[in-house]
């Protein structure tokens, strides 16, 4: 189809189009305004060991560039279902492990031997709880299961006020852009039925 039987068409049914669109970013502001609004807490934790000998920490090249490559593993170790049952446990059973699971990601800090425990939750305070608590029961887990001590905290996560979600901006301009898409879409669809008529 041509450029000018596209905009034939468009124009058309120009109000189908606008319609479409304007259902779409309605529905997303409507699913914003139901939506619970959300707070995030971050926890830092650092990888790395302590000398035996000297009880200094072990700093040289090799054992850096250990530690980075074991911050993708104790990423996996954090939200495994028998941590997150142990955190469950920690929090007197207030959520579950799969509810603890929708709520926590942990991930490796670029380029360094750190861990980043993210976890969001309608309570700011509960969402600081939730990711320290985590921080302290990452290390019993990994000298009880892997018999190493490679996990410290270093930054504990405090309770954070201002909201990171929902992101009423965005999802009203995607939903516009889904909503144009899709009514375009269609508009071809029977326009070339049409033709083919």
């Amino acid at each position: 189809m041509d450029n000018g039987r596209l905009m034939e068409a468009m124009n058309k049914r120009l109000f189908f189009v606008l319609v479409t669109v304007m259902l779409a970013v309605l529905g997303a502001g409507v699913a914003c305004m139901i939506t619970p609004v959300k707070y995030q807490a971050r926890a830092v934790m650092m990888i790395n060991q302590y000398d035996p000998a000297t009880g200094e920490l072990t700093m040289d090249y090799n054992s850096l560039m250990m530690y980075r490559q074991l911050a993708r593993t104790y990423s996996e170790l954090a939200t495994s279902k028998p941590v997150l049952e142990k955190l469950a446990v920690a929090l007197d059973g207030e959520l579950t492990a799969g509810e603890l699971g929708q709520m926590v990601k942990v991930h490796k800090v670029k380029d360094l031997e750190l861990l980043e425990i993210v976890v969001q939750d309608t309570n700011p305070a509960r969402a600081a709880n939730i990711a320290n608590s985590l921080s302290n029961i990452l290390p019993q887990h990994e000298m009880q299961v892997w018999k190493m001590n490679n996990l410290r905290p270093m930054i504990p996560a405090l309770p954070d006020g201002k909201p990171v979600g929902p992101n009423i901006l965005l999802a009203v301009i995607a939903s516009a852009a889904a909503g144009l898409f899709i009514s375009v879409l269609v508009v071809l669809v029977v326009d070339y039925r049409v033709l083919r008529v």
